[in-house]
């Protein structure tokens, strides 16, 4: 399947899905750089993977601390199993059964210096922010376990 891909993508109007591969593309981008240049997408595939578990973690610690409890999940139960499959069925859809992601890497790799400086930039602050939410939604959830 071949796919047009627009040469002009603004930042600032990029699409949900374009900013999923962008954000893959930067941490692709990262392993490729490394000394073991093996299995490049799958370690780009394992973080952006790590960041979406991240998120799932906050909204379960969120979810409890708004109901009141404090549940412990069993990680062969539905709560972890399901949100671990939506997040494999969308790298499955977005990276492994077609190569849509190639065509826009290409694209990204036109980008000037200052765009992707910019882009570089937006992906280490979702990356901060992420973490700093995961952080503090478990300290929402049990503040005496969190000793400063």
């Amino acid at each position: 399947m071949k796919i047009k891909v627009s040469y002009d993508i603004d930042i600032k109007r990029m699409s949900l899905k374009v900013m999923y591969y962008y954000l893959f593309y930067k941490f692709y981008k990262i392993a490729k750089t490394l000394k073991s240049t093996s299995l490049t997408e799958m370690k780009a595939g394992v973080v952006v993977m790590a960041l979406e578990t991240w998120f799932l973690f906050s909204l379960f610690n969120y979810y409890d601390l708004l109901k009141g409890q404090d549940s412990r999940r069993e990680f062969f139960s539905f709560q972890i199993l399901l949100p671990c499959l939506v997040i494999l069925t969308i790298k499955w859809v977005a990276f492994v059964r077609d190569d849509t992601w190639k065509a826009y890497f290409k694209e990204f790799d036109l980008w000037s210096k200052e765009k992707n400086r910019r882009g570089t930039w937006i992906v280490l602050l979702i990356v901060a922010l992420l973490f700093a939410n995961l952080v503090f939604s478990g300290y929402l959830r049990s503040p005496s376990k969190f000793r400063w």
